[in-house]
């Protein structure tokens, strides 16, 4: 099972709509995959789920997504040069547990010009930090707001092609 991470917690996001895309590319290759969107955390998960305590659920969604998971993609917006804080809250809250040893893909995506370099950078760092292990291939898609549809389908036969071309490596990873 892969759990794919849309790593911000607005609604209707661009990254969650490139989740989609990579869900869907799974399906298309019978690969077992769930969507864990951020903006379905509990809103007062940071305060409630911390040093300990936890409620119930938290509990079940971290199940449910991370534990009995063999790998994810992380699909992550730049905010302000890294990745969001909302998402390095929820592993503050988790721990490392439930990735170390697992392996992990990475997806930055951006309206600007160079797709998340850096948070892609700071993701890796965070991982490697957990112990988990971090697929070399990283789409950057930059532009993301022109390779999409109103209805949020990918429009860009060459970010297709990258996307499509990471998947089979980290399948095989």
């Amino acid at each position: 099972m892969i759990t794919i991470i849309s790593a911000t917690h607005r609604e209707e996001s661009l990254t969650a709509k490139v989740a989609d895309i990579y869900s869907e590319f799974l399906n298309q290759l019978n690969i077992e995959n769930q969507v864990f969107y951020l903006k379905d955390l509990p809103k007062d998960f940071l305060f409630t789920n911390f040093y300990g305590s936890s409620t119930e659920p938290f509990v079940e969604m971290v199940n449910l997504y991370f534990d009995k998971v063999d790998k994810f993609i992380v699909v992550s917006p730049e905010y302000h040069g890294s990745y969001p804080g909302v998402f390095k809250s929820l592993f503050d809250c988790i721990g490392g547990e439930m990735v170390k040893e697992k392996k992990v893909a990475l997806v930055g995506v951006a309206s600007g010009r160079i797709g998340n370099l850096r948070g892609m950078d700071h993701l890796t760092a965070l991982f490697h930090h957990l112990k988990a292990e971090v697929y070399s291939a990283k789409p950057k898609i930059s532009q993301v707001h022109r390779l999409l549809d109103e209805s949020g389908k990918l429009n860009d036969d060459e970010t297709e092609k990258v996307i499509k071309s990471q998947l089979k490596g980290f399948l095989a990873f």
